[in-house]
């Protein structure tokens, strides 16, 4: 045999070294076979959650300057909410309606030109009606006989706002029902550029805009004078009596 041949202690010697060599092969083919290390992949980024919708508190009305522009069909459901079926828009004025802070409380009203539906004056004239009826045309003294409606009667329906939303919201249902008011080519009047107008005259302490409307080819204003709303005319104003303040919480119509 081979080991015999050559000895024992020298094969030992050459499987020891065979041995070595061998080791020393596969590292150095370890070595060049080592994979390059991944480079490390940036944390995934987080996506930031959008900032929750900004919201005006309900006893913290919004500037009525931000409220879109009315729309028919929105005075529409305004005028339903309060009158039912017992009123029409009178469409024949230009414009039917106009919107203001009539009542000085930074919530939007809207003041509707109105006529009585035909068959329906029953309901205008109930005893217990879902707004003030008043007559610009009469000093409505206390003693005086209940206020009717007519079925020729012009009307002028202002709807106090509540809240943000103003006159469109569905508690806005305190109203004032004006005789004798309903003119054309009405316009809103902030109370600065009222005083500015009737600058030397004796004013009212206004309370919030002034509405005036074309009657009888004048313009006439009509203010609100912390009780009720009034006709204002420089020639004839004197001063008010002490205010006595009207205040209406919000009731439910009859369905």
């Amino acid at each position: 045999m081979l080991r015999v041949a050559i000895g024992l202690p020298v094969w030992r010697s050459l499987e020891i070294g065979l041995a070595a060599l061998i080791s020393a092969l596969l590292l150095l083919t370890g070595c060049a076979k080592t994979e390059k290390p991944l480079a490390e992949a940036p944390p995934p980024v987080k996506a930031e959650a959008p900032p929750p919708p900004v919201s005006t508190p309900p006893d913290q009305p919004q500037l009525i300057s931000k409220l879109p522009p009315p729309q028919t069909i929105e005075v529409q459901e305004a005028v339903k909410r309060v009158f039912k079926e017992a009123v029409l828009i009178d469409t024949d004025s230009k414009p039917s309606f106009i919107v203001g802070d009539f009542n000085g409380d930074r919530s939007q009203d809207v003041a509707v030109v109105l006529k009585p539906a035909s068959d329906k004056l029953a309901a205008l004239n109930e005893e217990f009606p879902n707004w003030i009826l008043r007559d610009l045309a009469g000093s409505n003294p206390p003693a005086s006989p209940r206020l009717r409606v007519a079925a020729n009667d012009k009307l002028l329906a202002i709807i106090h706002g509540y809240h943000a939303r103003g006159w469109r919201d569905d508690q806005a249902t305190q109203t004032y029902l004006l005789k004798n008011a309903g003119g054309s080519g009405m316009e809103t009047y902030s109370a600065k550029e009222f005083v500015a107008a009737y600058q030397g005259k004796k004013l009212p302490q206004l309370q919030g805009d002034v509405l005036g409307q074309e009657i009888g080819g004048k313009l006439r204003c009509i203010y609100y004078s912390g009780a009720t709303y009034s006709w204002y005319d420089p020639k004839t104003f004197k001063d008010e009596p002490e205010r006595r303040m009207v205040h209406m919480a919000p009731r439910e119509t009859k369905k």
